[in-house]
């Protein structure tokens, strides 16, 4: 990675001020560069991170009257199979056409069994009847294509999926006896990777063609086997040749429109260090996939992760474990997430209670963090046209708000309230340990003096706030509701403020402040200050913002007039 060259650029106008409030925030210069890395677009606006919600906890609510709290997630879906019209569509493989493949159980071969037997025709015709019934309309969303009984690479096929190998020899041999043993291995070979790929390559071009606003791809792809984590000296590292499998997989990196990597967690990793070096290893190598077909215009990236281990015990992840899968995601540049959950999670009303505390306690207020964080980073370093990544891949450098200035609290209802303000030496930190990963087509420049910063605004929905003067002693919470909150639901910190605020500052004081010093001020600023400083405040909180940044737009001036 290397820089292409300083400029200087304006500050964008905060949405909301016209006239002179404008022209103040426009002449704040930053010293900025371009740099070659980029990340993809996001799929929604102000949403750099997609959380997709992809498991059936609906029926917590229809069965148990348990409603489990999925306000954070843009995306739902739930994966049963009488379920259409959702927005992460994943496709099991008795879900998308006449898919070939080996029952395990009493083995028997499904649609022809290996793909060379299977008639690709008839499964691209029913594939299209499948994606048009559970996909009714075209909206974007996810759609994930869940095919793990082969792989496409014929060398990953080892015991106990070897039997499709054995079976394309057994093929070759039926039909050229002459063959030995080794020649027949090769022709097999060459037979079942073509099959393979025509398979799933001429899936994603029905579905692109169908569903073009949906982005398609398959689960678990691309992977870099690196599950040797009981090893002593394990470090992670996908090995070699699994990178160059994946290189041989161009045509699928080629045809999908966005990669689903799994990042599920074993048992035997909970809250270790090897947990953090499989993740980052997964989530890296994914980024290099993304990026074959065009660097500066990379494939978006949403990480499968579970809420449980998988090994079994059903133990929730804790706030470490979140760290390892979710943390890592997002601080190398993921897309977003899709949290996965089989029906265990929703069998009995014990296990809804369990999920609905855990979500409550742990899941989203972590959410709340990385997102708020990033977000933050985002603002600050790339006027919100990329993302902040790791300076150095390999670190344990994380997007999170610093505890020392930050609390999440759960008042009644299940509202979350966000305590604390940004402080410049928070700035520094993301300037520090990581950089700006543009969006492609985009005018993205890298912020580098923090000080510059005047005003941190970043919210995860419209009442999830972090408001806050850089270098001032105001402190803020993000919803504009008198109700106090009641519970601490995060350990993410103990800070509160020393001062509580009801339900911020007072800006009415504010104003009668910075509104004095009417010498600094022209006229056009005094008469929307007049304005503003007359409205009713007390149940209006798109005031309450307007006023807030006056109050800062009004400083800053203040400051640059007196140098």
């Amino acid at each position: 990675m290397g820089m292409l060259g300083f400029t200087s650029v304006f500050f964008r106008s905060l949405v909301g001020f016209s006239g002179p409030f404008q022209a103040m925030f426009a002449f704040f210069l930053f010293p900025i560069c371009f740099t070659r890395n980029f990340r993809a677009a996001p799929l929604l606006t102000n949403t750099p991170y997609i959380w997709a919600w992809n498991a059936p906890s609906v029926l917590c609510d229809s069965k148990f009257n348990v409603p489990i709290d999925l306000s954070l997630f843009s995306f739902i879906g739930n994966p049963q199979k009488n379920v259409i019209g959702q927005n992460v569509t994943i496709f099991y493989m008795d879900r998308l056409g006449y898919y070939p493949y080996i029952n395990t159980v009493n083995h028997t071969d499904v649609n022809g069994g290996i793909p060379q037997v299977g008639s690709l025709q008839k499964h691209l015709v029913k594939a299209k009847d499948d994606i048009l019934y559970y996909m009714p309309q075209d909206k974007l969303g996810l759609a994930v294509i869940d095919w793990e009984e082969w792989r496409p690479i014929w060398a990953r096929n080892w015991k106990p999926k070897d039997i499709y190998q054995q079976k394309s020899i057994e093929l070759v041999l039926q039909n050229n006896v002459q063959l030995s043993e080794e020649e027949a291995t090769k022709i097999a070979k060459v037979d079942f990777e073509k099959a393979a790929r025509d398979f799933m390559q001429e899936t994603l071009k029905v579905g692109k063609s169908l569903r073009p606003k949906h982005l398609w791809g398959y689960y678990l792809f691309p992977n870099c086997y690196n599950y040797n984590y009981n090893e002593p000296s394990y470090n992670g590292s996908c090995p070699d040749i699994e990178k160059s499998r994946n290189n041989e997989l161009f045509w699928l990196w080629e045809e999908s429109t966005a990669l689903y990597p799994s990042i599920y967690l074993n048992d035997k990793l909970t809250s270790s260090p090897e947990a953090i070096l499989y993740v980052r290893n997964r989530i890296q190598e994914t980024i290099r996939i993304s990026e074959v077909l065009n660097a500066q215009d990379p494939l978006p990236i949403f990480v499968y992760a579970r809420p449980v281990f998988s090994g079994g015990s059903g133990e929730y992840l804790s706030q470490a474990d979140l760290v390892s899968t979710i943390g890592e995601s997002i601080a190398l540049g993921a897309s977003g997430i899709v949290m996965w959950g089989s029906l265990n999670l929703s069998q009995s009303m014990q296990s809804c209670m369990d999920l609905d505390i855990y979500m409550k306690s742990t899941l989203n207020p972590y959410l709340i963090n990385v997102t708020l964080a990033a977000k933050m980073c985002s603002q600050v370093l790339c006027q919100e046209q990329g993302v902040c990544t790791r300076k150095h891949w390999n670190s344990s450098d994380y997007l999170h708000l610093n505890p020392m200035n930050f609390a999440i609290k759960t008042g009644k209802g299940g509202k979350y309230f966000i305590y604390g303000k940004p402080t410049l030496n928070d700035l520094r930190y993301f300037s520090e340990k990581f950089h700006c990963s543009c969006y492609p087509n985009v005018s993205c420049h890298e912020t580098f003096n923090m000080q510059t910063t005047d005003i941190v605004h970043v919210c995860i929905t419209d009442d999830i706030c972090i408001e806050g003067f850089i270098g001032t002693e105001l402190s803020t919470i993000s919803s504009t509701s008198n109700e106090e909150p009641s519970t601490t639901s995060s350990n993410v910190s103990s800070y509160t403020p020393s001062t509580e605020c009801d339900p911020g500052i007072d800006f009415n004081d504010c104003l009668k402040i910075k509104c004095s010093v009417e010498e600094l001020l022209n006229n056009e600023i005094q008469k929307d200050c007049e304005i503003l400083q007359t409205s009713n405040l007390e149940n209006n909180s798109s005031n309450l913002k307007q006023i807030y940044f006056l109050c800062s737009c009004i400083t800053s001036t203040m400051k640059n007039r007196s140098v």
